[in-house]
């Protein structure tokens, strides 16, 4: 990790007005022009990570030898959800960072493998199989298949992993749940279904608007360091 600094833990007070994509990115770009990005990324991760372990004791659940399974897409999104998984594995969880795209996130990936974890891309269908096998398992899925760029409805192999999700595991997405679009109460085809969502400087409108607003779950809200005017 590149930032030490203490990330406040996600406020239970209610949440920030939500704003657009547009509006968060202008945000961000800001706060990139103070900080570069692996710090941003770094304390989204940390966010993350304290969430899953709040999450696990809630469920009694203990973070050693927990089975946590991260789904990632190649984006900044899936940075975080797999550097997320890096600070877990570090914990002694057992987390697998199920990548279902060609390419991952460089240093995610790289963090998750020097942590202990272990990296499986579910593109070909071997990997799809063997995804499908550890999500079996998963006390918790992390999510972070498509950030707020995403559109609607999720595709090849997100929609199948999706479908194997265990009822009774624990899910936590990285901005929103994959499969919703940030800007829309909308719902379009496949999407995670969220028991706690991780949101970033503010929530976007698909956390807040029904009917997408009911696969968010829980929405907190964590601050990174990038400022709302």
């Amino acid at each position: 990790m590149t930032d030490d600094t203490e990330v406040p833990a996600p406020s239970a007070a209610p949440l920030p007005a939500p704003m657009t994509v547009a509006q968060i990115m202008e945000a961000e770009s800001v706060a990139l022009s103070r900080a570069p990005e692996d710090v941003l990324m770094d304390r989204a991760a940390r966010a993350v990570a304290r969430v899953v372990r709040e999450e696990l004791t809630k469920a009694g659940k203990l973070v050693p030898n927990a089975n946590i399974v991260v789904l990632a897409g190649s984006g900044r999104n899936g940075g975080d959800a797999l550097l997320a998984g890096a600070l877990l594995a570090a914990d002694g969880a057992d987390v697998t960072g199920v990548e279902v795209a060609v390419t991952a996130h460089a240093r995610g990936r790289q963090a998750l493998d020097a942590a202990g974890g272990r990296p499986l891309n579910a593109v070909a269908e071997s990997g799809i199989r063997a995804a499908d096998a550890v999500l079996a398992q998963a006390d918790l899925v992390i999510d972070g298949i498509a950030g707020l760029g995403g559109s609607a409805g999720l595709r090849a192999p997100a929609d199948h992993l999706v479908g194997k999700i265990p009822a009774d595991a624990i899910v936590v997405s990285v901005d929103l749940p994959s499969g919703l679009n940030a800007d829309s109460g909308e719902v379009t085809g496949t999407h995670v279904k969220a028991n706690v969502t991780v949101a970033f400087t503010a929530p976007t409108w698909c956390l807040v608007t029904a009917p997408a607003s009911a696969a968010a779950g829980r929405v907190v809200v964590a601050d990174v360091g990038v400022d709302v005017v």
